[in-house]
């Protein structure tokens, strides 16, 4: 099926009033686990609103005392701060569930895997919770990782509440812009 993107009526007064309360956003989490550790990662969600979570992406190291042997040291396991809720039932090897995946780390070599492919995960963090993961490196030597988690922004109706009442500039904000659309 092919989409015709004019085939449908687009109003701007509808797009952005979604907007103001919803957009696309990035949380990054990267750190460096110490040779035979395990560390909690953590990136805030903040009290702006909750984070849909749709996507993730990352990078690691692969790196012993050998040098950048290829294999995969570094496994997690994610866990939705908010509950401790485990959202997986052990640690994963990075190479399952992170593209591009393994960063090569020595010099002038060449790269890992360099397919971008986005691993979807679809997931609702409350606002003022973390996304948290449980990294264990397994090498004698440190390694890295970088998470994105790729979403939607979902503007909390607090702030949505502030915002009505503090548009002393002229500007109306519609309350019908954050409620369920109601058909009759």
């Amino acid at each position: 099926m092919i989409v015709k993107p004019f085939s449908q009526k687009i109003d701007p007064e509808k797009v952005f009033e979604i907007q103001n309360f919803q957009y696309q956003e990035r949380l990054l989490m990267s750190d460096t686990i110490g040779a035979g550790t395990t560390r909690l990662g953590r990136v805030a969600v903040s009290n702006i609103g909750h984070f849909f979570c749709q996507k993730i992406t990352g990078t690691f190291t692969s790196l012993a005392i050998a040098g950048d042997t290829g294999f995969d040291y570094l496994s997690g396991q994610l866990v939705d701060g908010a509950g401790n809720r485990k959202l997986y039932n052990d640690r994963i090897p990075f190479s399952l569930w992170l593209t591009p995946g393994r960063r090569r780390s020595t010099a002038g070599g060449t790269a890992g895997n360099s397919l971008f492919l986005p691993i979807e995960f679809e997931y609702l963090f409350t606002a003022n919770s973390e996304i948290q993961l449980d990294v264990a490196n397994t090498s004698d030597a440190a390694n890295q990782y970088e998470i994105c988690f790729h979403g939607i922004r979902i503007i909390s109706d607090m702030v949505v509440r502030n915002r009505i009442s503090n548009s002393g500039n002229g500007a109306q904000v519609r309350r019908s812009a954050y409620q369920p659309n109601r058909r009759g």
